[in-house]
């Protein structure tokens, strides 16, 4: 059974979305890797997780987490959604936040969804939350600073439109291609088997080393002629082979943790 009244809820108090912290990925991006992702579930898998929505897709639950950000009564998983680490800390020495964050999240939701006695209820939000923080976790800004709010303060220009470049890795990335979330799914899926067995079987500690890696890239600022931060082309040029490797690598590790979950 799904929350509809959450669902509900979530719809009517969009109006107070802007108290809120930027969304990764942006609808699109959680679309694509939940699509992804379920066109690579196992018959098991895919049998037993329609049994549990009803018939709705990864790609349809997979912007629910960010939905429910602006009810109040889900207030407090606002710091799920990411990790804070500097440059030079490690996962031993980082001062982690006691309120959760997406590891601990991911670990925690995990558990719920292999454990026989959560209800469906239980397991069909687990489930939404899942699938959502598995693509935070692939954005590079969601490990990202504490100083900058993963690049929310960081202040600039989409081709002379003031923005922030978290906005820029969260939509404008992937929107810029003008595609539907399935028509863009479809111009990443050529995967190789080689690819598949590279990515998954890696730890969640894993993949925020990955994304901490990679973020130090996003802040390599295209400037105009008054020396301005204003991303265009170039950026688009540089940025978009790892944007479209992220979705990739989201889509086919969900896949294989849920056909683990969900295949037993």
């Amino acid at each position: 059974m799904k929350p509809a009244t959450l669902l509900f809820s979530a719809t009517i108090a969009l109006s107070s979305l802007v108290s809120q912290p930027v969304q990764a990925w942006g609808q699109n991006g959680h679309r694509i890797i939940g699509e992804l992702a379920q066109n690579n579930l196992s018959a098991v898998a895919q049998d037993k997780i329609n049994q549990l929505t009803q018939g709705e897709s990864l790609a349809q639950m997979s912007t629910w987490a960010d939905e429910i950000r602006s009810d109040k009564n889900w207030y407090h998983a606002s710091p799920w959604h990411y990790v804070s680490i500097a440059d030079d800390e490690t996962w031993d020495t980082v001062n982690r936040n006691p309120k959760g964050d997406i590891i601990e999240s991911l670990e925690r939701f995990e558990k719920i969804l292999k454990d026989p006695k959560t209800s469906d209820k239980d397991k069909w939000e687990a489930l939404a939350f899942y699938v959502h923080f598995v693509g935070d976790i692939h954005q590079p800004l969601h490990v990202g600073h504490s100083h900058d709010h993963g690049g929310n303060k960081v202040k600039l220009k989409w081709f002379g439109d003031d923005t922030n470049l978290h906005t820029v890795w969260d939509s404008k990335l992937i929107d810029n291609k003008q595609l539907s979330y399935t028509e863009y799914t479809q111009f990443i899926n050529r995967i190789s088997d080689k690819n598949v067995k590279s990515w998954v079987g890696k730890s969640y500690y894993d993949w925020a080393d990955e994304s901490k890696a990679l973020r130090g890239a996003t802040y390599n600022l295209e400037t105009n002629r008054d020396d301005q931060p204003d991303l265009r082309y170039q950026y688009i040029f540089d940025h978009t082979p790892t944007v479209e490797l992220r979705l990739q690598q989201a889509g086919i590790r969900l896949a294989d943790k849920l056909n683990v979950i969900f295949g037993q």
